[in-house]
């Protein structure tokens, strides 16, 4: 049991990163059939002044072509500070050039020869989706990998400020294989220390502080005041991440938890959250409200609540807030007089 709960741990808080191109690695060759925009681009080449963002990306793409125009502008913001973006794509050149015509990209993209370049940038179980983009500093070394929607204009201002680098990212990679060694060997201590480490170096990455915490919970590796500082920690470094601090408030009201529940903590965080202007908004004010029900506050859930439709145009968004908005009036009118309620 206790072997399966650490597996389902790393399996849904972690993917630990196992093949190909992987955070401190170098760039690895493209392969390019032809470029069919801007100049020939190669981020194995390493001067000291240029850094790359390396963009693999589709033709039947919608978020592809949501990106273009963010690309275009960074690229254009950017260019006088060796920033420089080179994109591909396995499809065909009669597809792309009528593409190109309707979403024009102002930096380098080719078409991938054989889908080469594709198997070396894309050989992860867990990149399975475009478009996927790996940014590289100056160094030549892996800082960031992700979706270039999810605030790319930071992470390359992260790379300018050293806060992405090439030596923090081969450190990261060091204690995340000593995590996957110490996972193996059901080395608990082991563990615990090669989060510790990876907590330090990424302090806005919440992965690590959920393993860190159901390890010090579910396993009962620690007591109130190693979980309270963790969840401290965490809080420090989530000060910009609205999903992070999403999570660190459902995790300070833990339910199953009732020994070391922070509802102080857990309503810092959601209104922290709630207050960042992000694609989130609209899910950090539901948390923010089910963080005021859970403390006992309706009304100023039901008044949360009657803020987000105006946050949002998603119809799925919209027929959520409604729904847990009924939910709560309910709630209220329950609690305004629970002798209403009869038992038949």
């Amino acid at each position: 049991m206790k072997r399966f709960l650490l597996a389902a741990l790393l399996f849904l808080a972690l993917t630990l990163p196992g093949v190909a191109l992987d955070l401190g690695d170098k760039a690895l060759p493209l392969s390019v059939d032809k470029w069919v925009t801007g100049e020939p681009v190669d981020p194995t080449v390493v001067d000291g002044e240029s850094f790359y963002l390396v963009e693999v990306w589709s033709v039947t793409c919608p978020p592809c072509v949501k990106s273009i125009p963010i690309m275009n502008d960074i690229q254009k913001r950017y260019a006088d500070q060796g920033f420089k973006i080179v994109s591909f794509t396995t499809d065909s050149e009669e597809e792309v050039r009528p593409f190109l015509e309707q979403h024009p990209m102002e930096y380098s993209s080719f078409l991938d020869k054989e889908g080469e370049s594709v198997i070396n940038y894309m050989a992860l179980d867990n990149r399975t989706t475009v478009p996927h983009a790996f940014l590289f500093d100056k160094s030549g070394i892996l800082v960031w990998e992700g979706n270039p929607l999810d605030n790319l204009e930071k992470r390359v201002q992260q790379v300018l400020s050293g806060e992405l680098s090439g030596e923090i990212a081969v450190k990261v990679k060091e204690a995340r294989d000593q995590l996957q060694e110490a996972f193996n060997a059901q080395n608990i201590s082991g563990m615990l220390s090669a989060l510790e480490t990876l907590e330090g170096l990424e302090p806005a990455n919440s992965q690590y502080f959920q393993i860190h915490y159901r390890l010090l919970t579910e396993l009962g590796m620690g007591d109130p005041f190693e979980v309270e500082e963790l969840l401290d920690r965490w809080y420090t470094g989530s000060q910009t991440d609205t999903e992070s601090l999403i999570v660190l408030s459902m995790v300070s009201l833990d339910q199953g938890q009732p020994t070391i529940r922070n509802p102080e903590l857990a309503l810092r965080a959601a209104k922290k959250a709630y207050s960042i202007d992000s694609d989130l908004k609209a899910q950090a004010g539901l948390n923010l409200a089910e963080t005021y029900k859970g403390i006992g506050r309706i009304d100023l859930a039901l008044k949360t609540l009657d803020e987000l439709p105006s946050l949002t145009t998603d119809p799925e968004d919209a027929e959520m807030i409604a729904a847990v908005r009924t939910y709560y009036g309910k709630l209220e009118k329950l609690g305004e007089n629970p002798d209403a309620v009869t038992v038949e």
